[in-house]
């Protein structure tokens, strides 16, 4: 099956998932609305667990690469690092089955998705870790061991986004700019300081 039909498929799946949960959902609900029959579509993947094994990492790379885009374009890495945020809070806040994937405290994604969760946010740690680097070599921000600050923004980043336990207060503008403020302040060099 062409790379198109695929993508097709994982985003009708995204939907349906999205829609009525993984659990609801149907391998038979799937191939209807990508017009294929069922037994095509288990020839590309062997059960709607894989389908969302496929979906979990095509959307995470694909906002990877779309973030990357956005702030490889950026000069300054204190605007890029708020960009970064930025862009990932509004990536998160509109991938909610996403998240609640991300947010799995049942435990119930984990034997089908194994480590690709941990490979994601490894990903998120390193893009902080890259920005930090990028801003202590150019002055803008102060010296630090990047490693350790980078992985205690990137937990801070998870636990005031999709780690938290009430998804239900969703994080909001003001939430968004305390944060950066919070996170500038910390990393940026000041005038008379090292």
């Amino acid at each position: 099956m062409e790379s198109e039909k695929r993508t097709q498929i994982l985003t009708l799946a995204k939907k349906k998932f999205e829609r009525f949960g993984f659990h609801k959902t149907t391998v038979d609900e799937i191939a209807r609305d990508a017009n294929i029959s069922k037994r095509t579509l288990y020839q590309e993947f062997e059960n709607k667990e894989k389908i969302l094994e496929e979906l979990f990492m095509f959307e995470a790379l694909s906002v990877r690469k779309a973030i990357l885009n956005q702030i490889n374009k950026i000069i300054d890495p204190a605007e890029k690092l708020q960009t970064f945020i930025r862009l990932a809070l509004k990536y998160l806040d509109q991938n909610p089955f996403i998240v609640s994937v991300l947010h799995d405290e049942s435990g119930f994604f984990k034997p089908f998705l194994k480590e690709k969760p941990h490979i994601i946010e490894t990903g998120i740690e390193e893009m902080f870790v890259n920005i930090l680097k990028e801003g202590i070599e150019q002055g803008v921000f102060r010296k630090m061991d990047e490693m350790v600050v980078g992985h205690c923004i990137f937990l801070l980043f998870k636990n005031l986004t999709y780690g938290r336990n009430s998804p239900s207060h969703p994080f909001g503008l003001n939430q968004t700019n305390e944060f950066i403020h919070f996170i500038l302040h910390g990393v940026i060099h000041q005038q008379g300081k090292a």
